[in-house]
């Protein structure tokens, strides 16, 4: 008697990831994210939604890191839209001229792998001089 495995999935099965930014996009939750994305993709996501609703303060150099990261992903062929989720970083995107995905577009699948990545940079403190 021959039996599958029905609960496995097909190689050529669409995986669908969520990665949720969280706090401050500086360069080390850009790098973050980056590292991220690039693991999901090599772990065989298909279609890749970066959600940016939470991210409160913004730099060049993690907004440089997503848009390399993005554009790696794309290249390799799998779908990645980017949700800015906030007016803040929808500027910040305009900005840098990164599409995002606009309000008419799916962006969340029920059956997505969901990823949440948090960093808040440390706020330099004062040294006392006298």
């Amino acid at each position: 008697m021959h039996m599958t495995d029905t609960l496995a999935l097909a190689a050529d099965a669409p995986v669908a990831v969520v990665i949720d930014l969280i706090g401050d996009l500086d360069a080390t939750l850009g790098t973050i994210c980056a590292d991220a994305l690039a693991n999901a993709v090599d772990a065989g996501a298909t279609s890749i939604v970066l959600m940016t609703k939470h991210v409160t303060v913004t730099s060049q150099e993690g907004i440089a890191a997503i848009d390399g990261a993005v554009g790696s992903a794309r290249a390799l062929g799998r779908s990645v839209l980017l949700e800015p989720g906030n007016r803040r970083m929808r500027a910040a995107f305009a900005a840098a001229r990164i599409p995002v995905a606009s309000d008419a577009m799916p962006l969340r699948a029920r059956s997505a792998r969901h990823l949440m990545i948090a960093h808040h940079a440390a706020k330099p403190t004062l040294a006392r001089t006298a």
